[in-house]
């Protein structure tokens, strides 16, 4: 199905123009041509909030949901944005702070900056984490393999440990977590969570496990996008929002949430060859615009947001082949990338 609004793509094809890109409306059946030839079950263009592209699969459609796996991560780092303007922490703060069970080891030393970028120092965690019934006391015994800020380990222990250290704060206010973030985020949002994995003691996962349609996801994108109010209350400080996107030395395509359009220092590892950007040169898109950014989840999940072009693009998928930079090609300038190896 798709659903072409010719005054809107007027905007876009505009606003491509004025950036350096061509943008036709072809190039938005080219997009979701390869998308669809890899895997791909739904596609949602949007700019300025108006919807001006959506193509689904059979069986498919934008009020289906769909496990987004890691994009969880990325309403996680918002809410820690969120807990720091309401004066609950602040990034640089060591996590030993709450988690006193870390005081006496080298634990003592990671921030919580660190938890959410994968540069703890810790192990990933699956093997501890992912059999326990409480996840977020589970991931206070998650060992430290390197030491803190010098190493990117991606994996759950930071985004439950986070969960842990959350959790203990909000006790002293009588607040849970997922309490909160329904009252600072999602409810603001008008978001309509389909579903949302919790473990056995009741704590929403946060490294993974929320399930959203097309409108929702591009929802947290048009947030992100435009700095949106509700109810004439600014929700994200203008201040705070970069914080998402600055990242550590350890690995400068990964911000707190958020993978960046920039190249990869280091060798990507098989444990996180499925979460990282799946194409030769190590970014979303090499060439593009480079102030895209993007919500990552397992079988090529994708909230793709470009603030310069107003656009914000949700992907569904189900393998492993798609290519991020050559989805982004086609729609933006209606080309694969040069020497591309996944037509």
């Amino acid at each position: 199905m798709r659903l072409p609004f010719f005054i809107t793509l007027f905007g876009v094809i505009w606003a491509g123009l004025l950036h350096g890109y061509d943008i036709t409306p072809a190039h938005f059946a080219l997009a979701a041509q390869f998308s669809r030839s890899h895997g791909g079950v739904a596609l949602r263009v949007q700019q300025d909030g108006k919807v001006i592209y959506e193509d689904y699969a059979p069986g498919f459609s934008n009020s289906a949901p769909r496990k987004i796996y890691s994009g969880t991560k990325s309403f996680v780092a918002v809410t820690a944005l969120l807990a720091m303007q309401d004066g609950l922490l602040t990034l640089d703060e060591p996590a030993s702070k709450t988690l006193t069970e870390w005081q006496d080891d080298p634990r003592r030393d990671i921030t919580i900056e660190q938890l959410l970028s994968h540069t703890s120092g810790l192990d990933s965690g699956d093997d501890v984490i992912y059999s326990a019934s409480d996840q977020f006391t589970a991931a206070l015994d998650v060992r430290l393999i390197n030491p803190p800020g010098t190493r990117f380990t991606y994996g759950p222990a930071g985004y439950q440990a986070f969960g842990e250290i959350l959790r203990r704060k909000l006790r002293a206010i009588g607040q849970t977590v997922e309490g909160y973030m329904r009252k600072r985020l999602f409810d603001p949002l008008g978001l309509d969570i389909a579903s949302w994995k919790h473990d056995d003691a009741g704590n929403p996962l946060l490294h993974t496990g929320m399930e959203l349609n097309t409108r929702e996801w591009a929802k947290l994108g048009e947030f992100l996008k435009n700095g949106e109010t509700h109810k004439q209350k600014q929700l994200l400080l203008s201040e705070s929002l970069p914080l998402l996107f600055i990242a550590p030395q350890a690995n400068p395509a990964y911000g707190l949430g958020f993978w960046l359009n920039t190249p990869l220092p280091h060798k990507r590892t098989q444990s996180i060859l499925d979460l990282q950007p799946a194409m030769d040169g190590d970014q979303i898109y090499p060439g593009g615009p480079k102030d895209i950014y993007a919500s990552f989840g397992s079988g090529k999940q994708r909230l793709y947001v470009i603030p310069s072009l107003n656009l914000v693009i949700v992907r569904f998928g189900q393998e492993h082949s798609f290519s991020d930079g050559d989805f982004l090609s086609r729609l933006l300038t209606g080309t694969p990338l040069p020497d591309s190896h996944t037509h």
